[in-house]
This record gives C-alpha cells, sequence and structure tokens, in this order.
C-alpha cells in the first residue's frame, strides 16, 4: 500500500525590494529553527527579482543616491527589533559597501543599495535547508490572485502561469498611478499644442531626454524627487559639474547641450534643506524633555481631540527653546526666529514673512550650515526630527480634530518637517545652486501655479512674485500619491472590479469624524477588507498602500531603532509559515 503523497504547501510573496526580501530572510530563520515541520515552498515574485527592485534595482545610474547614509540601513533585526526569530546575520548596508571604500557617514548609491538587497537575498538562499524550505523566484508580475477569504490562493502571472499558495504576501512600494484631474489637464494641454508633461512618477520611469531641447520646462516640487531630476536630467543632457571654490555653490556646470531653463517652486515653496555633513560623527537622537511620551499620551486621551496650533504648537517651541539654551545658543531661544526657521516663506505658503526670503537664499543659508556644521543648526536638525516622530505619534493615535490635521498637519507642518529631516546629500544642493548660478534655474518661490495658455500655445507659470513665465513643459517631480482607485496596478484593479479591497479612513478621536485616505483598509494590520466586509486572512499586505494601517512605511530600516519594516518582515512571514502548516499556530 502507497502512503499518501503529502499535501503541496506553497505561499508566495510579491515584490522583491526591501520589505519583501527581509520577509524572505525571516522565512530563513524561521525554517532553521526547531519548531519548523517539513518542507514549504516560497514562490518569490518581481519582474525585478534579485536585482533590488524597482527602485533600487542595481543596475540603474549611478547618479540617484539615497537620502541616508550607509549606516544607517540594514536588512537584519538587532536587539531593538526584540524579534521572536534567531537574527545570526548583522551586517548592514555599510558594512557591506565598506569594501567599496564608502564610510558609513556616506552616502551611497540607490544602485548600491540594490546591490545590498540583491547580496542578502543571496545569503538567504544559501542559508535556507531546500529540504525545509525551497525558494523559487520568478521574474514576472503578479496580476491577479483569487481565492476565499480563509483558503488557498491563486496567482496568476504575467507570463501566464498559475500558482497555487496557502497565503501571500504584497510587499509594495510606491505604486504608479493614473493622473489626477488637473495632472490630466496639464497632459491634455501638452497634446494639443505639441508641448511635454510628465506626471509624478518613480525617477527611473521618466524619460528625462524628453525635456532636452525645450526653451523652459516647469518642475513642480521641491523635494526629493526634485532633486533626483536635476541629478538624471543633466545627466541626460551629458552635463558636469566641476568644482570651482569661487563660486557660492563651490561647483561650476559645464553644459552637455540641450539643457532647458528650468522654473521651479511649489505650493508651499518649502524646499528640502540639505542633511548636515558631519563627517565620521553621527550624533545620538535627540530625547524630547517637553513633548515626552507621556505627554504624547496625555494629549491622545483628550476627550475633545487636540488642536496643533493651540496645543501641541507651544510645546514644540518650548522644545526648541529649551534645547537651545541648553546647548548654548539663547540668542537663538525665540519664537519669531524660530517661526522664521521653520516657515521661511510663511505657513502654507501663503503669507508673505518680513523680510520676504527667496529660495536661493533660503538654500545657501542651509548649505553653509550643514557643511560647517552649523552646531545650533545640527541641534535644529535633531529636535524638529524627534518632533515630528511624536506629532507623528498623535496623529496616528487619532489625537487631532480632523480640521487640525487638514489645515495645520497636511496644511503646511508635515512640508516644514520633511524640508529638515528628509533633505538630500550635501552634493545635490549644491548642483541645484551651480545650476541657478549657471543661469539654468530659476526659483518661483511659493504659491506656484501652472496654468495653461491656449493662445500662446505655452504652459503660464507664476508664483509669489506673480511675474509669469512660458514654458513648453512641465515636470511634476513628486511621487505618485498613495490612492487605491488610482492605482494602475493590475492586481489591485481586479480586487477594486471584484470588491475584494476599499479605501481605509481615519478618524479623530476629538470629532469622530473620519477621512478617506486613499491608503487599503485592512483588518489589524495586514488582512485587506473588502467592500462587504469580508476580510482575506490570506492575503497579508505590507508597506506603502497600506500606510494608514502602518504609518512610516517608506521610511528605511535604521539599525537599533526598532525599524518597523523589520518588524512587520517577521510577523508576516511567521503568518505565511503558519498558514502553510510549516508552524504551529501557537
Amino acid at each position: 500500500m502507497t502512503a499518501a503523497a503529502e499535501p503541496l504547501r506553497t505561499v508566495a510573496v510579491v515584490g522583491a525590494g526591501p520589505r519583501g526580501t527581509a520577509i524572505i530572510e525571516r522565512l530563513v530563520a524561521a525554517s532553521n529553527g526547531p519548531n519548523w515541520r517539513g518542507g514549504l515552498t516560497v514562490h518569490l515574485i518581481d519582474p525585478l527579482v534579485g536585482r533590488g527592485g524597482a527602485v533600487w534595482r542595481h543596475d540603474q545610474s549611478e547618479v540617484l543616491l539615497m537620502n541616508t547614509t550607509t549606516c544607517q540601513t540594514t536588512m537584519y533585526p538587532d536587539e531593538s527589533c526584540h524579534a521572536l526569530l534567531p537574527a545570526p546575520r548583522t551586517e548592514t548596508l555599510a558594512d557591506h559597501l565598506a569594501g567599496e571604500g564608502l564610510a558609513p557617514t556616506d552616502f551611497a548609491s540607490r544602485a548600491a543599495h540594490g546591490r545590498y538587497l540583491a547580496h542578502v537575498l543571496e545569503t538567504a538562499r544559501r542559508d535556507a535547508d531546500p529540504a525545509r524550505l525551497r525558494i523559487v523566484e520568478h521574474a514576472a508580475e503578479a496580476v491577479d490572485v483569487t481565492g476565499g477569504a480563509d483558503g488557498p490562493q491563486r496567482v496568476r502571472l504575467s507570463d501566464g502561469r498559475v500558482l497555487r499558495a496557502d497565503a501571500l504576501a504584497l510587499a509594495l512600494g510606491h505604486l504608479p498611478t493614473a493622473l489626477g484631474p488637473r495632472s490630466q489637464q496639464l497632459a491634455d494641454a501638452a497634446a494639443r499644442h505639441g508641448l511635454v508633461h510628465i506626471g509624478p512618477a518613480n525617477p527611473l520611469e521618466v524619460d528625462y531626454a524628453s525635456l532636452l531641447g525645450r526653451e523652459a520646462v516647469a518642475v513642480q516640487g521641491l523635494g526629493l524627487n526634485f532633486y533626483d531630476a536635476i541629478g538624471m536630467l543633466t545627466e541626460a543632457a551629458g552635463g558636469c559639474f566641476a568644482p570651482d571654490a569661487s563660486a557660492p555653490s563651490g561647483l561650476r556646470y559645464l553644459p552637455g547641450g540641450g539643457e532647458p531653463h528650468l522654473v521651479v517652486g511649489s505650493r508651499s515653496g518649502m524646499v528640502y534643506r540639505p542633511k548636515p555633513d558631519l563627517g565620521d560623527w553621527m550624533p545620538e537622537p535627540y530625547l524630547p524633555e517637553v513633548l515626552t511620551g507621556e505627554r504624547v499620551l496625555e494629549l491622545a486621551v483628550r476627550a475633545a481631540g487636540v488642536d496643533h496650533e493651540r496645543d501641541v504648537m507651544p510645546l514644540m517651541f518650548a522644545e526648541l527653546r529649551r534645547a537651545l539654551r541648553g546647548g548654548g545658543f539663547p540668542e537663538l531661544a525665540d519664537d519669531q526666529l524660530l517661526l522664521t526657521l521653520l516657515f521661511p516663506f510663511g505657513r502654507r505658503g501663503g503669507e508673505s514673512p518680513v523680510p520676504p526670503r527667496s529660495t536661493r537664499d533660503v538654500l545657501r543659508e542651509a548649505l553653509r550650515a550643514a557643511t560647517e556644521p552649523d552646531p545650533a543648526w545640527v541641534l535644529i536638525y535633531r529636535v524638529l526630527i524627534a518632533l515630528r516622530i511624536q506629532v507623528g505619534r498623535l496623529t496616528d493615535l487619532g489625537a487631532y480634530t480632523t480640521e487640525s490635521v487638514r489645515q495645520d498637519i497636511d496644511g503646511h507642518l508635515r512640508n516644514a518637517f520633511a524640508s529638515w529631516a528628509s533633505g538630500p546629500p550635501v552634493l545635490r544642493v549644491r548642483q541645484v545652486l551651480a545650476l541657478q548660478e549657471a543661469g539654468l534655474l530659476e526659483f518661483t518661490g511659493p504659491r506656484m501655479h501652472v496654468d495653461i495658455d491656449d493662445e500662446a500655445g505655452r504652459f503660464a507659470v507664476h508664483g509669489a512674485e506673480e511675474r509669469i513665465t512660458l514654458c513648453d513643459g512641465v515636470l511634476e517631480a513628486h511621487l505618485p500619491p498613495v490612492d487605491l482607485p488610482a492605482y494602475r496596478s493590475a492586481l489591485l484593479g481586479a480586487w477594486r472590479e471584484r470588491g475584494e479591497v476599499q479605501k481605509d479612513s481615519w478618524a479623530s478621536r476629538g470629532t469622530r469624524r473620519r477621512m478617506l485616505t486613499g491608503s487599503i483598509a485592512v483588518d489589524g494590520l495586514y488582512a485587506p477588507v473588502g467592500t462587504d466586509g469580508t476580510v482575506y486572512e490570506r492575503r497579508l499586505l505590507v508597506g506603502v498602500p497600506v500606510s494608514t494601517a502602518q504609518p512610516g512605511s517608506s521610511i528605511t530600516a535604521e539599525p537599533g531603532t526598532s525599524p518597523q519594516l523589520l518588524r512587520h518582515a517577521e510577523a508576516v512571514a511567521l503568518r505565511l509559515a503558519r498558514a502553510g502548516g510549516a508552524l504551529s499556530g501557537e
């Protein structure tokens, strides 16, 4: 009599960027433990599998840079994660790139990070015992997933194959979206008049060469995508930057030919400042003494809800004043001065400070302070990073009223925090200023707006100064929004059509009013919820598209900070293993 064959036990991970790679690494860790039973196959699905994923692919141009130093990224849990599974490996991005000559405080290229991700995945493959865990890679896109709420799933790939999985994880980052109404108007105008329009996108998906030869191009956005565009556009033109001690930026731009004149600005005018150049020294995180964790919890339970301007902003300024006085900079511990530092163009980009500031002057001062580095500036930078975390906690806890989130947090504070804490390396700011010094770039200031001048057949661009510049191109320099209805993903589109996914909302504790967020609604942290309330327990989502439930999903895993990327990866890996029958449900 022949023994019955053991049932096929399989799971799947869709996405081979940092999150998908981390889930595979944690599955391998689980499979090597004493509680693992039998064998399990995991299908890793991504068109760029083994190459770092779409954003970090290791064969991209070296021009695109990370905005964190190499010592601030890891793919392995450390003690701060309180991991349930063993973590025998400790190699950080800094460790991996030391052989390439990069110091822990250097800013690596995104391609270098992709090489690290590919190395982590290859190491996981070597560590896996095929009799316990078999990793099968598919260089394809998952275009649909079907199956019951709590049963096996069928994963259809773009190459026609169909895989069975007891459960799957979608480890997704920023996804392409359909153009919004205003972007579509600009695209339609470009088609009518022979202009060029580039909507929000991953910089690797943008054809920067299409901007060459244009007379003038409006660039909307002053964040990281703007700095990426500067690097990619000058590379496409064949230009280069040469050291020049006589130039305010320290660089001189040597054109390659065909560079358009760039007209740059944004609604708020909040340009991202450079990260401070601290050499071999990385400061310890600042620990709040006024807006403490205890104060956050006290604010979060106020029945009437929290108004940021009334209840939190005074605490933020008190924190800054205390830190500056304690750091030996009492002359800076002044609320009006701090307001100017935080909001150089006024709040929401609509109030003009006195005296008025120019974007160029703000960037030049930030460049000076970042490269000296100015100790007072570095202290403010550290305090604002800590305050951003505390304000984020208040938001996640539903402490703010809905009106305060709309007007204060989304209205201007997120931009102010990002301007200080999420900026590019010093090199990028030097390059932007060098282009301005070469006459190839001008700033509109805040309140940038792009109109369509059908009579002239051009885009009409103006900002705070109200001077109109006619442009024959528009580049929207920011990532696509988190917006489930607009996602162009075939898989999520199929789920939308069948009602197997819905938009999430955020609730204010004070007003109880809900705000739709565009994020995907999940039960708990991971399982998507259909329009009829069905919870799809065998589908687990991590990353940017579920950012309401997993705030800060775009943040990399920094050693010693209990990074949520790695904590979510372990939790999902354990759920996959249990669904596949390789671990008990305990």
